[in-house]
């Protein structure tokens, strides 16, 4: 069976994918095609077609298109979405025929997202998210085929929402929560802090109900946790805003004060705690201690590396893309497993979207008169690189899913020097306070990581520590709480890359590098080799390896 997912229609986060007899052959989300970061409004067009393309099919030989909403009152805005997207001259023209529309509810998809990837035959599930269709978390325990919803929150107690909250007061907008992650380690919180009721039968909000009219309605609910975050910790400070007359444009500055340090590690912190508790609840519920996590929270890395550390589970497997986004996946191995098909293997690996062949590339440098060299070894020849100091754009294979670089589209660096890590960060636009990540051998990762567990660090969504005494080994890519957010490269990972991490080894140098999202602030992730190009010649990058090509900018 062929099953097209898709997601978005509902404001943000427009993906598609595609699921073939309940293996996940293609994923891509909207916002990189159109270059709108959460692709704000948007049918997932773009992906949609593309999905089709990399399985050289048409829409008529899909089976089915599931779509990862199901309340009544997002039925229009699936059902137009749906609508809209088959009418289009792309899709059109199938004589007639149609594919069947199944709906998955939202925090199903996120779970099964999670779930059918994680290579488990049987899992604890947490969804945990903003909302969707009325919910905010799920609990579950999935066998085989089958998941069994457990336990569901309402929007009041949405942790998602919680953090937005957090976010938001602290002057930050919706998909910059990383960043109160990033500040959360500067400071102690105030541990006496908890404005969640932890008990035995699970956790809840404190908040008066909400949301009993418009279930799917977010604003009212972050409003709140503002106002009961101001009652602790004093009114908001919003950010100061600057026109840049050199960009022509506003600009939002949030001063990383000690105050805002304060309540981002207390956000942190109960976060984490809530988390914890409702797993601990869980997984001695299921009495199955493999975990999976799906939902926007699972891209907090600092909270999974508690879960991990925690010893409250055995196995523990985060999707890579399980922000909204991921829905599209989810609904479609959904449908795929209640129709009897699942790919019962992990997910190696999350480069799902579009690859370009080196004569696609070739042809792009020509047409703009780019200056290149055809590379025999061009993992060798980056890692030279490297090792001497120097910035490089990385553009390999196909497209990764998620917001992780993960060694297809990639600004790679020598971790070596502290300075280095300022330096990326300006190349990026990126305040300076903000971490950056290491890729690394599993080799590297015996010598230089605590602990990292046995999943979710391959796709960048677990922080560690790093031993005391190599932490000045690798300064740029060690938090200022000794942490690290790691990728550990095994035999599923890119071959390339890999392949570029050994070659560093060779010239003595560690087998690591600093790799992180090979984007400008405020951009998608580059995806084809017209942005790859865009983002090179208008930031400080030193040289570009795309495909088996070499660019570098001129000396002087």
């Amino acid at each position: 069976m062929i099953v097209l997912g898709l997601a978005g229609g509902l404001g943000h986060d427009a993906s598609a994918a595609l699921v073939i007899d309940g293996r996940l052959h293609a994923l891509a989300e909207e916002e990189r095609f159109i270059r709108r970061r959460h692709a704000p409004d948007s049918l997932p067009l773009e992906s949609a077609a593309y999905c089709l393309d990399a399985a050289g099919i048409t829409m008529a030989e899909v089976d089915a298109i599931a779509t990862s909403w199901s309340s009544a009152d997002s039925d229009y805005a699936q059902q137009d979405m749906q609508q809209s997207l088959l009418e289009h001259p792309y899709f059109a023209g199938n004589g007639g025929r149609r594919p069947r529309w199944e709906q998955v509810k939202h925090p199903l998809a996120h779970a099964a997202a999670a779930y059918y990837t994680s290579g488990f035959d049987e899992a604890t599930i947490i969804s945990v998210d903003g909302v969707g269709d009325g919910v905010a978390t799920l609990v579950g325990h999935a066998r085989g085929e089958t998941i069994t919803v457990r336990r569901e929150y309402d929007i009041s107690d949405s942790i998602g929402l919680f953090y937005l909250g957090v976010t938001n007061y602290l002057g930050f907008r919706f998909g910059q929560e990383g960043k109160v992650m990033g500040l959360a380690s500067y400071a102690k919180p105030d541990e006496d802090w908890m404005p969640f009721v932890l008990d035995d039968d699970g956790y809840r909000s404190g908040l008066s109900p909400l949301g009993q009219d418009r279930p799917n309605f977010g604003p009212p609910v972050v409003q709140a946790w503002k106002a009961r975050l101001a009652e602790h910790f004093g009114p908001a400070k919003p950010p100061r805003h600057t026109y840049l007359r050199a960009a022509a444009r506003l600009d939002a500055f949030v001063e990383p004060d000690r105050w805002r340090q304060r309540v981002a590690a207390s956000g942190q912190r109960v976060l984490e705690r809530v988390l914890l508790h409702v797993i601990g609840s869980a997984v001695r519920e299921t009495g199955c201690r493999n975990v999976v996590i799906g939902g926007g929270v699972g891209l907090n890395c600092t909270a999974n590396g508690a879960i991990w550390q925690s010893g409250l589970v055995d196995r523990l497997a985060v999707f890579p893309a399980s922000g909204d986004a991921g829905t599209s996946v989810g609904a479609a191995l959904a449908v795929a497993a209640a129709a009897g098909e699942r790919d019962v293997r992990p997910l190696a690996k999350a480069a799902l979207g579009p690859e370009f062949e080196d004569a696609e590339i070739a042809a792009v440098l020509r047409e703009y008169d780019v200056p290149f060299s055809q590379e025999s070894d061009i993992a060798g020849a980056a890692a030279a690189l490297v090792a001497e100091g120097q910035v490089v754009g990385w553009f390999q294979g196909r497209a990764e899913a998620g917001p992780r670089a993960l060694g297809q589209r990639s600004i790679l660096a020598s971790p070596l020097a502290r300075s280095m890590h300022g330096r990326v960060n300006a190349i990026k636009k990126r305040e300076q306070w903000r971490p950056l990540a290491p890729s690394m051998s599993s080799t590297a990762a015996a010598r230089y990581l605590v602990n990292p567990g046995p999943g979710p660090e391959k796709f960048m969504l677990a922080a560690c520590a790093v031993p005391e005494a190599v932490r000045e080994q690798i300064p740029a890519v060690v938090h200022v709480d000794g942490s690290c957010r790691p990728q550990i490269l095994g035999d599923g990972s890119a071959e390339l890359f890999r392949a570029l991490l050994g070659s560093l080894g060779t010239q003595g140098h560690p087998e690591l590098v600093l790799n992180t999202s090979f984007n400008l602030a405020n951009e998608p992730i580059v995806h084809s080799p017209h942005d790859a190009l865009r983002s090179f010649y208008s930031s400080g990058l030193d040289a570009l390896a795309i495909g088996s090509m070499l660019v570098r900018k001129p000396k002087g």
